[in-house]
């Protein structure tokens, strides 16, 4: 009976240790960064046909008029802006973007794109990048080779498989082609330019080299005020779902890292919604910092997402 309870406990403690262990996921882009119209046409795909729509490698390739690297670039990209959910069924983030503004020209989209893309970690670069790396560094530069030996330490710390070099290296020079334009000459392709993120600019080249000769990137922290106060409203309460306290410290590590976002910035775009609707309240007593929501519900939520495009 004892080694009953024994062996019991042990399963407990083994499923306990598998439950917190990180999951990072790496390629599936097929080294194609995404194309501003692959998002909507994968959606229309689904509208045709719902059920498999890119298991049918013939039907996909035809409807979406590229080859099958592509078509699984397609589909890599719609989950990882959280486009397509874990059950395969378009979300309502995409309906209500398609229904708003299906040519992504309105920045707010955009934005919706990006903070979907870190916070939704199916693919797991961006989130690293964006906020992992940088927890505890002062600068906001970064290459090639410190972003990778960062990933390879955590997957050693975390117990995890390790990833090839090369299939880091064509996340990074994914990653990049997201948000930094290329050189352009009689060699480059239009599509490359043709990348949804782009005009965030939120990433640029420095035009130097560190030490190992690699080329040096860094963040761009700033005011991003095209940022509307129904937009961040909308991304506190996605980012902490069901919370109604929230300590500024906790903002300002994921959403100011998802969206670029310096510190007076955050604080501006706090002070904007907590104006601008009386559900949010700001305290700082006694050195405490915290934003408080009065309504933090999934109908709530919903709300924050129409208001972004009516208002």
């Amino acid at each position: 009976m004892d080694k009953l309870l024994h062996f019991d406990y042990l399963r407990l403690i083994k499923n306990e240790l598998i439950k917190v262990k990180e999951f990072l996921r790496f390629s599936g882009h097929e080294t194609f960064h995404c194309k501003e119209q692959w998002l909507t046409k994968g959606v229309q795909l689904f509208d045709i046909k719902e059920v498999d729509a890119f298991n049918d490698d013939i039907f996909a390739i035809t409807e979406l008029g590229v080859g099958k690297n592509m078509v699984k670039s397609i589909h890599h990209w719609l989950k990882a802006f959280g486009w397509i959910n874990s059950d395969g069924a378009i979300t309502p983030i995409a309906r209500k973007i398609i229904e708003n503004d299906i040519f992504l020209e309105n920045e707010s989209s955009v934005w919706l794109l990006q903070y979907h893309l870190c916070k939704d970690e199916y693919a797991s670069i961006f989130k690293i990048i964006f906020l992992d790396y940088f927890a505890d560094k002062v600068t906001q530069e970064f290459s090639e080779k410190s972003v990778i030996n960062y990933i390879n330490r955590r997957l050693q710390q975390n117990g995890t498989k390790s990833v090839s070099e090369n299939t880091l290296s064509s996340d990074f020079n994914v990653f990049l082609k997201t948000y930094v334009a290329p050189i352009k000459n009689i060699k480059t392709v239009e599509d490359d330019f043709n990348a949804p993120l782009l005009q965030l600019n939120l990433i640029s080249k420095t035009n130097r080299r560190n030490e190992s000769g690699e080329l040096v990137y860094k963040i761009n922290l700033g005011e991003q005020s095209s940022i509307s106060p129904y937009l961040f409203m909308y991304f506190i309460c996605d980012s902490f779902e069901n919370e109604t306290v929230i300590n500024l410290d906790s903002i300002r590590k994921i959403l100011g890292s998802y969206l670029c976002l310096t510190l007076d910035s955050l604080e501006n775009l706090i002070s904007q919604i907590c104006t601008l609707d009386n559900r949010f309240v700001y305290k700082d007593d006694a050195g405490i910092k915290q934003l408080q929501i009065k309504t933090n519900t999934p109908d709530f939520k919903q709300d924050l997402l129409s208001s972004i495009y009516e208002n």
